[in-house]
This record gives C-alpha cells, structure tokens and sequence, in this order.
C-alpha cells in the first residue's frame, strides 16, 4: 500500500520549542483547510436586537430536543444544546458575554456588534448541528484538546479527550528519563495533528515527530494546527 500524503513534523535541536515543518502530497494537491470560527477575520455586523432573535430561536430550537437524541444514540440533550448556543457566539461575535446575553432589544439602542459570520450563516450552522445532527466541532471548526484548540473539519477524527492520556505518557518517560526527548517518535494516522503536536511540545525541540497520514484533508489540517503551535 502506497501512501498518498505524508506529513513530517521536525524538530530541531534549539533552545527553544520552534520546529521545522516539511509537508508532502501525493498525486493531488495540496489543500487550505478550513479556518475555524474564531479565527475568522470580523467582516460582519449585526444589532443587538437582532443577535438576540437569532439567539433566542436557536435556543428554541435546542429545547425543542429534549432528551430525544439521549435516548436515541446518547447524543446531545437540551441542556448541552443550549450551552453550544453560547459558545457558538463567543466564537462568532467580538466581545460576546454575560452583558449581552442578558441585554433586551428595548434597551439594546442602536449599538452594532461585529461578528466573524453573518447571521444568516450562523442560522444555516444551527440548523445543521440540531436537524442534522452535524458535530459541534465541526460546526466551529475546532476542538479544545487539552490545553490547545485544534483545527478540526469533515474528513478528520475529532480527538477524543482521554487520548491526552498519550501524551501524558510520554511526558512520563520523558521526565524519567532526558534522553526520549531526543528520540524520534511517530504518530500514525494523525489525524488533526493533535497526540503530534502534543508530543512535540514535549521534547522542546530536542527530538523529532514524524505524523503521517493516508488523508490529504488530515495532512492539510495536521499541518495549519502545527503552523498555528509555533512547530515549523
């Protein structure tokens, strides 16, 4: 079996945590991966009154769930819904907190708010991640792994949050002995890059990650998560 794609993270011997990256693809192109919400540039606007009614309908929508999706394959129920509301709008919306969530329409004034997706967008993805039952970390295009966020998308597992225990680990054998910093170790199936990323952080540019992949859309996104961590 040939691989179509590969990655390699290298890690060069310095003082500090800054890394080299090569990428290679196979017959096809490379690819951008999508730019996760939050990262988004802030080229929308939208009043007040207006960020509440969409709000205030996807709310709706998530209580609308209850605990069907629970009973049917342990999915989401109403309470979790309605906290991805919240977090949808830190992500989309500059400044969004408490203050707004609290504020009404009749004292909201004329004040407009910029945001990283339009409205019209934002009520496209809601109804994606409840009807569709789309992944919320697909939904932002990220996933809080640890103590990293990572650049998630269609294509590529989202990390489970006990795979950290990897990297623990290695942090482990690490601490107990200097010399596995040196090393050279190999993450297969990379994914979004993350156990990579995670291990690299740990050898503190002594050693030297390779994170291969069958995936052009895992090595696209494994590398901009690599790029946005400071391993190049």
């Amino acid at each position: 079996m040939m691989l179509r794609s590969w990655a390699m993270i290298r890690l060069a011997p310095t003082t500090t945590t800054a890394t080299n990256l090569c990428v290679r693809f196979g017959a096809s192109s490379p690819r951008k991966p999508r730019v996760p919400l939050f990262l988004r540039p802030l080229v929308y606007t939208t009043t007040i009154p207006d960020l509440q009614k969409w709000r205030s309908w996807a709310r709706n929508l998530a209580l609308s769930v209850g605990s069907k999706f629970v009973e049917l394959d342990n999915g989401p129920d109403s309470h979790t819904l309605c906290r991805e509301v919240e977090w949808l709008l830190e992500d989309a919306v500059e400044g969004y907190d408490a203050r707004l969530r609290q504020t009404t329409a009749t004292d909201s004034g004329g004040t407009c708010l910029r945001m990283r997706a339009g409205l019209g967008e934002l009520y496209c993805l809601w109804k994606e991640r409840v009807e569709q039952r789309r992944p919320f970390q697909y939904v932002v295009g990220c996933e809080h792994w640890g103590d990293i966020v990572l650049s998630v998308e269609e294509g590529v597992l989202i990390p489970r949050p006990e795979t950290v225990q990897v990297v623990e680990l290695v942090d482990q054998l690490c601490s107990a002995d200097q010399r596995f910093r040196e090393g050279l170790w190999a993450d297969l199936g990379t994914g979004s890059g993350a156990i990579a990323i995670g291990i690299g952080r740990i050898l503190k540019g002594r050693g030297r990650v390779v994170a291969v992949d069958l995936s052009d859309v895992a090595v696209a996104v494994a590398s901009y998560n690599v790029e946005r961590h400071g391993l190049q």
